[in-house]
């Protein structure tokens, strides 16, 4: 159930994120309670949650903190994301997704000569992150 569910909210999560470039809140707070329900149920300690709310609460700060150049909306994915995932597989999407974005936004200002304010959506990255992960 995790690896599936987790599967097709990034899915539609991604394809939101570069048909809008939004992310769907209650959608997202969905997935969230049913991560904490299929968390209690499974007997997840409330450890596994620090790093990804640290996380998602870092992404927070640094949308209130730059106004909005970056997602509020990734923080809160990222948070819920924490919720169902378990703290490896969770860190592991982060990081993969995170890397693919800057490389991604390297290049875009390199070879393309793109400015440093172009967005990129973040959670398609993530979908990618995860999906290696899987592979790995």
């Amino acid at each position: 159930m995790e690896k599936y569910g987790t599967l097709i909210f990034l899915l539609f999560s991604s394809f939101l994120d570069i048909r809008k470039r939004e992310i769907s809140i209650p959608v997202t707070l969905m997935f969230g309670l049913a991560g904490v329900a299929y968390s209690i149920k499974t007997g997840r300690t409330m450890t596994d949650y620090l790093i990804p709310a640290v996380i998602g609460i870092f992404i927070l700060a640094c949308s209130i903190l730059t106004r909005g150049q970056v997602g509020m909306g990734d923080g809160w994915l990222l948070m819920a994301l924490g919720c169902m995932m378990r703290m490896e597989r969770y860190i592991q999407m982060a990081c993969i997704g995170m890397l693919l974005a800057a490389a991604c936004s390297g290049v875009l200002l390199l070879v393309f000569r793109k400015s440093r304010k172009t967005e990129i959506p973040l959670v398609p990255f993530l979908l990618l992150g995860y999906v290696g992960g899987m592979v790995i």
